[in-house]
């Protein structure tokens, strides 16, 4: 449901520092006192694995200042929390109790842009007043092209050289 650009301008992923972002933080200020703000994170490996969970605390600390009965609803692709798991539920254990609410294995399989509703493999449709899509990833095409890639998109790697474990030589940053 995120195949148009018309699409990709109300549900974002702002997962980079730049408009989508600045977007994001104007669709949050003008959400209601009262509204969910549901972020979908991706199954793993994903670029910068505390990233997500660091963008709900921040969401959190805004509504918490701002919009004291808003909500954020964390919905993980994954079995559990990829990073820092301890900080984390510690946070939304004290810090923002009863603003955000973590749910486990909620792999995205679709979004209808025009309810702001995200559909699930094996759990109910969720309907949110912003909903932040972080899509998959993966190594990009250039990586592919030279072979450094494997069949998982990524690239394995010496993690003490950053050379490629499929083409020896190349090393990979």
């Amino acid at each position: 449901g995120l195949g148009t650009a018309d699409a990709q301008g109300k549900v974002l992923h702002a997962w980079k520092a730049g408009p989508q972002t600045v977007m994001l933080r104007r669709q949050l200020e003008a959400m209601r006192d009262g509204g969910v703000y549901v972020l979908s994170i991706p199954k793993s490996p994903y670029r910068c694995p505390p990233g997500p969970y660091e963008r709900a605390c921040q969401v959190a600390w805004y509504f918490k200042r701002a919009k004291p009965r808003s909500k954020v609803l964390i919905l993980d692709g994954n079995e559990d929390v990829q990073s820092k798991k301890g900080l984390f539920m510690k946070a939304w254990n004290e810090d923002y109790k009863g603003i955000v609410e973590y749910r486990p294995n909620y792999v995205l399989t679709g979004v209808d842009v025009a309810t702001l509703t995200a559909k699930f493999e094996t759990a109910d449709d969720v309907k949110a007043d912003v909903l932040n899509v972080i899509p998959p990833q993966r190594a990009g095409p250039i990586a592919e092209r030279s072979g450094v890639a494997d069949k998982t998109g990524w690239c394995p790697i010496d993690p003490v050289t950053f050379e490629s474990k499929l083409k020896p030589n190349i090393h990979v940053i």
